[in-house]
């Protein structure tokens, strides 16, 4: 083989695979985060203002293996901010690694897409091992490993029943802290 034709392979070698790498490291989907739509979507007006998607499906994974999948029948990106999803009839499920999973349902939530903090609302319903949370809203944030159930928030288990204005829970502690707001006294019922 030709010296000069060889130098010129190595040199197309190294410039293919520096374009490579800079694309992987620079432009390439975070390692901690997969984002998928279902392949059955169906996009409707785009461009029009309707901006209609059918069949959502969002997986995320973090570094530690903790998992958040959310689901919708339909949603809408947001006119204001594309990294925004406005989704109906939602189903939420967080596994974290080695532990429990956390199941949410809503009749509407406000995904976003970039950091995956979701707002819940309409009808919430939390469920976690034998534990049921109602709430009218739940806002649930990643960034800060922090989940907030408030508006008409019932509480249940198998033993006591719990009205209460607003829960805290820390994602990664469990830990809750349950308020009333105007000083009102928190209501529990023991079955």
């Amino acid at each position: 083989m030709n010296s000069k034709i060889l130098v010129q392979l190595i040199i197309l070698l190294f410039f293919l695979s520096t374009i490579f790498f800079v694309y992987r490291k620079y432009f390439s989907p975070k390692k901690d985060s997969v984002v998928l739509i279902d392949k059955n979507q169906d996009l409707e007006n785009l461009g029009t203002g309707g901006n209609l998607i059918k069949d959502i499906r969002y997986l995320y994974t973090d570094k530690n293996r903790n998992r958040y999948l959310i689901t919708s029948k339909y949603g809408e990106v947001s006119n204001k901010n594309i990294d925004i999803i406005l989704m109906k009839n939602v189903e939420a499920e967080i596994k974290f690694f080695k532990k429990d999973t956390v199941y949410i349902d809503a009749e509407s939530a406000k995904y976003n897409s970039q950091n995956f903090d979701t707002e819940f609302s309409q009808n919430v319903v939390l469920k976690y091992t034998n534990h049921e949370i109602n709430a009218e809203n739940i806002d649930l944030s990643f960034q800060k490993n922090f989940a907030l159930l408030y508006n008409s928030v019932v509480y249940k288990n198998s033993y006591n029943e719990l009205f209460a204005d607003k829960i805290e829970i820390d994602l990664i502690t469990k830990n809750s802290k349950i308020f009333m707001n105007n000083n009102k006294k928190i209501k529990i019922i023991g079955k």
